[in-house]
């Protein structure tokens, strides 16, 4: 009986210090966990009104609505990264408001939170631009969204030498890929060309010569146009392309010239042109050798 007595106060002893401990430890945790109400963080949400997974023209105008909510703090600041790095404060307006930096002070009643339209001027170059929008406010507290956007530019190309349609090499041009097309003679066709050389001149009759036109002509339902030369350079996305297109009219032959820049279409598809080059092999008699005629193009599209 003794025993058991002394074991029962043992016991007890034990349990008060297990309840003690456990207590301590609850009451330590629960400082660690309960995040004090001063530094509860602001909030940002994004929508937009673009579709991610299309390629965006460098012309579009995209429009990202932007939602702050702040914390405790009043939010102080909202910074840009394009790729991670700071944004062009030229390429971009918050609120139908220029700014000065990537990083944007944010003043007044919208430190209590903000709803604002983001406008951005896309890249020209193609490829895969993320932005990370970072809001901040007095505490030092901190939220992020980001948003992916695909830019489609254009891309230039130099073909291969657009032969006279009179001779023997190829004669049509492929505009996608910049590669010359070889006429099949098993059905006298020009398969994937968007444009043929337009042959020879006959001049005379009694002693006949064949100058080469040094021209081109239209293919398989292709249409071309000439535009104005400072198109080539001010055009940075296939919309500039068609304004251009639209403000001209149609040739049926296009006579070449350094320099001259014109519009293809074919379907959906538009090709920008800039003529490279254009050589004269000046046979006009004809016979051995002849008709060896190039022009030559830079290509955008």
């Amino acid at each position: 009986l003794i025993k058991t007595k002394s074991m029962k106060k043992i016991f007890g002893f034990w349990n008060l210090l297990l309840l003690a401990s456990v207590s301590v430890f609850m009451a330590s945790c629960g400082d660690d966990t309960i995040d004090p109400v001063d530094q509860t963080s602001p909030t940002l949400t994004e929508t937009h009104n673009f579709d991610e997974k299309v390629d965006q023209d460098p012309n579009n105008e995209l429009t990202i609505t932007l939602k702050a909510v702040k914390g405790v703090g009043n939010i102080s600041s909202l910074n840009v990264k394009e790729n991670g790095v700071n944004l062009d404060p030229s390429r971009f307006e918050l609120g139908g408001d220029a700014v000065a930096s990537s990083t944007v002070a944010i003043l007044g009643a919208d430190q209590q939170g903000f709803v604002k339209e983001f406008d951005l001027v896309l890249p020209t170059v193609t490829g895969t631009y993320t932005y990370l929008f970072t809001v901040t406010d007095a505490n030092q507290k901190t939220d992020q969204v980001s948003v992916e956007i695909k830019v489609k530019g254009l891309s230039t190309v130099t073909s291969e030498k657009l032969y006279n349609f009179a001779g023997p090499l190829a004669s049509g041009l492929n505009l996608s890929t910049g590669k010359a097309v070889a006429k099949n003679t098993d059905n006298n066709t020009w398969p994937g060309a968007h444009i043929l050389d337009a042959g020879n001149d006959l001049v005379g009759t009694t002693n006949p010569t064949y100058p080469w036109k040094g021209s081109i002509t239209n293919y398989d339902g292709s249409i071309i146009r000439k535009v104005a030369s400072s198109v080539w350079t001010s055009s940075i996305g296939i919309l500039d392309v068609k304004v251009a297109f639209e403000s001209s009219s149609d040739l049926a032959v296009a006579k070449l010239a350094v320099g001259d820049v014109y519009v293809v279409k074919k379907g959906e598809d538009y090709f920008l042109i800039k003529v490279k080059s254009v050589v004269d092999d000046g046979m006009n008699q004809g016979g051995s050798g002849s008709n060896v005629d190039y022009s030559e193009f830079e290509i955008k599209n």
